[in-house]
Formats: C-alpha cells, sequence, structure tokens
C-alpha cells in the first residue's frame, strides 16, 4: 500500500486516554491518514458504527478501558460482522497481547496485528502495507467431497497412492540432509489429490493403517533407490494414530523396511503428541522397541498436543518438529518466539535434532536461523515432489538459491548505538551482533557519534534519549536538518524508559522511525530495526525540523497544537497576500493560501496567516480540529488555482 493509499483510508482510533488519542492522531498524520475518527470507549466505537456515520477501513483500539474493555468490543465487532482491519494498541505485557491476537482471529476479525503503545512510525506502516487482510478466518477451506469408502478401498487395491517427497535441508550448512514421505491420491477420475482432501475420509472409514503401510513399503524402496545412486537421505515417514497400539507394529515395521533393503537407520518416523496419549502402554513398548531396531523416532506437531515435556521424559526420541503454527506466528507474536526459543534450548540440552516445518518466508529462515534451529523444511525450498523428480532437485540445490531472493540484495546493515550508560551499551551491542546484520559501532554521547559519523556511513542509528551530555532528539534532529555527514533518510530509533507525552509527541515530528521502551527484548529489537529499515521514508525539508520545538510543552489541552504550530513548513515571507474567504477546514485544498491566523482554544497561535497549505499541513488540520478556536478558516485560491477549478465545472 502506498502513501497515497493510506490517504483515502477511514480510521476509528478507540482509546480512554486523551493523550493516547491525539499520539495516535498524531502518527496517522505523519503518515499520510486525512480521515480519522476517534472514539473515547468501545460503546461509543460501536454507536458509530450501528449508526453508519461513516464506512471505516481500519480500527486501532486500546485493550484496557472502563466500562467496555477492548476485547469485549472485538466480541461485539464479530456479532456486527464488521469488516474493516484491526489493529491492537496497548502497554499491556506482550503474552497478553498475543492472547488477545488469537482470540481476535478465533471470532473471524481481519487483524493486521498488534502493537505496544507509544505507536511506532514504522510498525504502524509495516501493518498498513504489507498485511492483507482476510475477513473470513476460514477462507481457503475448500470444501470437500464425500468419498465413497468403495472408491477408496478400490484405489488401495489398485495402488493409486503413493508417496512424494518434501527435501530438509540443515540450515548452518544448506546441505539436503533427507525427506519426508507425503501420501498424494493419483486419481484417474479426481486427478492427484493432496492429503487435505482425503486424510479424514479415509481416517473416518478406518483405513489409515493400509495407507501407512503402502507408504512406508514404498519409500523404503525408493530410499534404496537413491541409495544406489549415490543419494544418501533420511527418510521421514509418519505413523498413523491407529497403529501405535497394535503389539506387532514395531516389527512388521522392521520387516518391511529390511524387505526392501534399507537400512533403519535411514528411517525417521513421526508420530504425533496425541497418537501417543490414546494407548499409552502399547505405544510406548512400540516406540521403544523401534529406537532399540534402529529406527531415528520424531516428536511431529511439538507443542500443539498435550504434555510436550512428559512424552520428551519418556520416549526416546531423536527429532523433535516445531509445528507449522507456531513458524507461522513466530514474526508476529513475541510469545510464539519465546516458546520456540525455549523449546530449542530442551532439544539441545536432551541431544535431539529440531526440524521447522512450514518455512515459507525469508524471516522465518532468518529469525530461525539466528535462534540455532537445525533443519527447515517448507515450501520456501520446495514443494513435495515426486521420487523421479527429487535427484535432479538435489543436484541443483544450494543455499544460495534462498539468499539471491533476499529483497533489495541487502548485503550488510551499519549500525551505530549510541548509549551512555556503559552496561546497557554492552547488552544492546551484543543483541545487535547477535542479529547478525552487520557492523555494530558504539557512541556514548552526541560528541562521539559526530566523530563515528564523521569517518563511517550508517544504515541505522539506535539512540537512547537521556544521554550525559544532550537528548536523543537533539542527535535525531541534527541528522534531519543535514547537520552531520550522516544522510538525513538514514534510518532512527529511539530507546527510552520514559514514555510521557511529551517524548512521543517531540519524536513524531521528528520523524523517529522506531521507538522501543526500555529494556527491550532481541525479538522486538530485531523487528523494529526491520520495520525501520523496509519504510519507504523520505524526509521532510530542514526547515520543518529546524522550526520543531523541542522545548518541554506544558501538559495543558492546546499542547497538540503549540507543538504542531512550529512543525509546519514557512512559505517566503514575501508571498502574495490575498483578500480571503472563511470556508470549513473539510473544504480546504492544496495550494490555497492561508489570510488569517489560526489559533486554538486559549488564543494559542497554531498557524500565522500567508502559509500555502499543503496536503501534510491539512491533514495535520483536520486531525487537530476538535482543538481549534473555529471550524473555518480564511483562504484563497491563488490565481492559477481559480482557472483551473473554473475548467474543472
Amino acid at each position: 500500500m502506498e502513501h497515497e493509499q493510506i490517504h483515502n483510508l477511514r480510521f476509528l482510533i478507540v482509546d480512554d486516554d486523551p493523550f493516547q488519542r491525539e499520539a495516535a492522531m498524531m502518527q496517522l498524520a505523519s503518515i499520510g491518514a486525512r480521515h480519522v475518527l476517534c472514539a473515547e470507549s468501545g460503546a461509543e466505537a460501536l454507536d458509530m458504527l450501528r449508526a453508519q456515520e461513516a464506512s471505516v477501513d481500519v480500527l486501532l483500539s486500546d485493550l484496557s478501558m472502563p466500562g467496555m474493555d477492548g476485547m469485549a468490543l472485538l466480541r461485539h465487532l464479530a456479532e456486527l460482522e464488521f469488516q474493516g482491519a484491526v489493529i491492537l494498541v496497548s502497554a499491556l505485557d506482550i503474552a497478553m497481547l498475543d492472547s488477545v491476537s488469537v482470540m481476535a482471529k478465533a471470532y473471524g476479525l481481519s487483524l493486521l496485528g498488534a502493537m505496544p503503545k507509544p505507536l511506532s512510525r514504522s510498525k504502524l506502516l509495516n501493518l498498513l502495507m504489507h498485511c492483507e487482510p482476510q475477513h473470513d478466518g476460514r477462507a481457503g477451506a475448500l470444501p470437500r467431497d464425500n468419498i465413497p469408502r468403495e472408491e477408496i478401498i478400490e484405489a488401495l487395491k489398485r495402488g493409486e497412492f503413493e508417496p512424494y517427497f518434501q527435501p530438509k535441508v540443515e540450515m548452518a550448512s544448506g546441505r539436503v540432509t533427507g525427506v519426508e514421505a507425503l501420501a498424494r491420491w493419483n486419481s484417474p477420475t479426481r486427478g492427484l489429490l493432496a492429503p487435505v482432501a482425503f486424510l479424514d475420509a479415509i481416517e473416518s472409514f478406518g483405513l489409515m493403517d493400509a495407507l501407512t503401510w503402502i507408504v512406508l513399503a514404498e519409500s523404503a524402496a525408493i530410499g534404496r533407490a537413491w541409495q544406489a545412486q549415490g543419494l544418501l537421505l533420511t527418510i521421514s515417514i509418519n505413523l498413523s494414530l491407529s497403529s501405535l497400539s497394535h503389539a506387532e507394529l514395531a516389527e512388521r515395521v522392521f520387516e518391511e523396511v529390511a524387505r526392501e533393503g534399507l537400512d533403519s537407520s535411514s528411517v525417521i518416523l513421526e508420530v504425533t503428541e496425541s497418537a501417543i496419549m490414546k494407548a499409552v502402554g502399547p505405544s510406548l513398548e512400540n516406540l521403544t522397541r523401534l529406537r532399540l531396531l534402529g529406527f531415528g523416532l520424531s516428536i511431529d506437531d511439538y507443542g500443539t498436543g498435550y504434555s510436550s515435556l512428559q512424552q520428551l521424559a519418556r520416549v526416546p526420541f531423536t527429532e523433535l518438529k516445531i509445528d507449522r503454527s507456531f513458524v507461522k506466528e513466530l514474526m508476529h507474536q513475541e510469545t510464539t518466539r519465546l516458546i520456540i526459543e525455549s523449546s530449542l534450548d530442551i532439544a539441545r540440552k536432551l541431544n535431539l535434532k529440531v526440524t521447522a516445518e512450514g518455512i515459507e518466508t525469508l524471516e522465518q529462515w532468518d529469525a530461525l536461523n539466528a535462534l540455532g534451529c537445525d533443519i527447515a523444511q517448507g515450501y520456501l525450498i520446495a514443494r513435495p515432489m515426486p521420487a523421479e523428480a527429487l535427484p535432479a532437485w538435489v543436484a541443483a540445490w544450494s543455499l544460495s538459491a534462498i539468499h539471491a531472493e533476499r529483497p533489495g540484495s541487502r548485503v550488510a546493515v551499519d549500525i551505530l548505538l549510541v548509549e551512555d550508560e556503559p552496561f546497557q551499551r554492552e547488552t544492546y551491542a551484543e543483541m545487535l551482533e547477535r542479529l547478525h546484520l552487520g557492523r555494530v559501532d558504539t557512541a556514548q554521547n552526541v560528541t562521539e557519534a559526530l566523530e563515528r559519523m564523521a569517518v563511517s556511513r550508517y544504515d541505522l542509528i539506535i539512540s537512547d534519549f537521556d544521554l550525559d551530555d544532550s537528548s536523543g532528539l537533539d542527535l535525531v534532529r541534527r541528522v534531519r536538518t543535514h547537520q552531520t555527514p550522516a544522510s538525513p533518510d538514514t534510518r532512527l530509533i529511539l530507546l527510552s524508559v520514559h514514555t510521557d507525552q511529551d517524548l512521543v509527541f517531540r519524536s513524531i515530528v521528528l520523524d523517529v522511525n522506531g521507538f522501543l521502551p526500555k529494556p527491550t527484548t532481541p525479538g522486538r529489537l530485531r523487528e523494529a530495526i526491520k520495520q525501520a529499515l523496509d519504510e519507504d521514508f523520505t524526509p521532510k525539508s530542514p526547515a520543518y525540523y529546524l522550526h520543531a520545538d523541542l522545548r518541554e510543552i506544558e501538559h495543558d489541552p492546546t499542547h497538540v497544537t503549540e507543538l504542531l504550530a512550529h512543525a509546519v513548513e514557512p512559505t517566503d515571507a514575501n508571498s502574495p497576500q490575498y483578500e480571503g474567504e472563511k470556508i470549513p477546514l473539510s473544504a480546504l485544498k492544496a495550494g490555497m493560501v492561508l489570510v488569517e491566523p489560526i489559533y486554538a482554544r486559549g488564543h494559542t497561535l497554531v498557524m500565522n496567516g500567508g502559509h500555502t497549505l499543503t496536503p501534510t499541513i491539512i491533514s495535520r488540520l483536520l486531525e487537530i480540529r476538535e482543538h481549534l478556536a473555529s471550524p473555518e478558516v480564511c483562504v484563497v485560491l491563488p490565481p492559477h488555482l481559480v482557472r483551473d477549478s473554473g475548467r474543472d465545472e
């Protein structure tokens, strides 16, 4: 989504705190939003939506509000079949935000994401520009035909079911270590079907064991043929839930694999946690016996069952597979990242290999690789393929195939960290180095930062707000106004233990790309950096930032307008003067000239006469209209705009 498209979106901010509403309005205005409504409570927001005062494209809601809180609002939005997108904004901890995010999706709402307060410019842009709302949480679930039992039985007899193979690669080296066998039904009448189309029917008819033995036998034969070609790969095969309860399972699996000439050490048998829970005694006996016979054992869909840690303690697993649902949420939920990180730590201590399945994006690959995951599997690497296609794919595969797809070919990001407190400077520098983004330099104050910038170029500057000799915002303004060797469009992230309104408003005016409250975590730091670097950001003119008043602002109802009064870009003092007419704020157009000053309530000056109105100025005036002394302003159309207007009629 481009900035021009943001101009057309209608936003609704729901927050009981006036300061937070004003901060959100300013941040939206700074990215080009022109249509912003506000509600002080969930009940007021619902009244506005029911009254259909205006359609709402994006609703930003706090969670902790008196009366109807944000969670209740989400429930009522679902009941209203709200078709807009939702962004959750809250000072609650990350785990709480993650839980409410899952709840919102369960209600079928189109959730763009959740973000902590105060709003981050780059995070907001990322949510608006890179997410595709899906109004029906069940989208993509295709209806299945009712497949007769007799048709499946005949297909099993005719050999219409066959294994396809999805590669598994070592993340550190890119080496292909194995494959997972996944059933496909090559039906002469229905075509090639994936498991989602037939597994439910097979299971309901009690035919899963028959399919398991077919896949096992064919996979073993194919694996032996690959070995004859010099292709040494492990083959992962799923054991059915019902088969684990059969006392003879282990011996029969060994016989089937041996019959095809494949060594048991080349086979990894995958079982789900729920399968083990169904018949604990026979399951444990079979799994232990299979391990004694040399097979590898993998706990599949780890974390989605009932007693994950208990299963690891009592079954001799050799591999742990992180479920695709965790991989999908890795980049969006801090809680998920922590769960994966803890799982990896447990696996290392138990000497288990870890495979992450369902990897579909470069961001997921990078995050899992940074966390120390061993094996990767998913569409980013390859889709399941027939046995005959695999040798050629392995021969052509290399790790560079993934890195070549990296957008922008960003090889390295050089970072300058400015922090006066030695322990925190060392801690955050170590966090940054572990992200492996590029060179990390440090400075303890603004003076040292300027010296660093004189000899080195930086793509990103991360600065504390409270520095010994100055404010981090002073460094930000110097960068934005060409007063340093750094480019004005250098991405800037601010660290601070404070989140008071004065700091938040001033960081918005200076176009700080990201804001991180202290203390932060590696996950939040990584996300803030990615969003700041990905933002399509063009700085305003130096005059804009030079006129931004960074002095302490009194906490009164007009503090927003006082700040904006110094943040507009001045026009030439010799601009021609015109006699004007008063028109509503909603009728303002770019190019109009302001004839009389605009005041806020309390006679605080917002803007002097003589300014030529720009889209940015108009947007900001609209966002603070409730603070202005009058709903009308005195303007005039310059002659060239008058002529253009006449031609349009």
